[in-house]
């Protein structure tokens, strides 16, 4: 299954900082539809998502399924 997540900056949580595509069974699980490149990467022992190695602290997060 693919899933689309939708990341919303601070303070408003009106703009979309950045949307991913997720992918678990890829290779590269996480793709940035924007064009950028960034390493994205779900801390499972932190329960933090992490980019470019840093938690993405002050931004919401929303996660839908693709094609559901």
């Amino acid at each position: 299954m693919t899933y689309i997540i939708k990341i919303f900056s601070p303070p408003d949580f009106d703009t979309i900082a950045w949307v991913l595509k997720y992918e678990p069974n890829s290779l590269v699980p996480f793709t940035t539809l924007q064009g950028t490149e960034h390493v994205w990467v779900w801390d499972f022992i932190s329960g933090e998502f992490l980019k470019d190695g840093a938690p993405l602290l002050g931004y919401t997060i929303e996660i839908s399924a693709e094609g559901v």
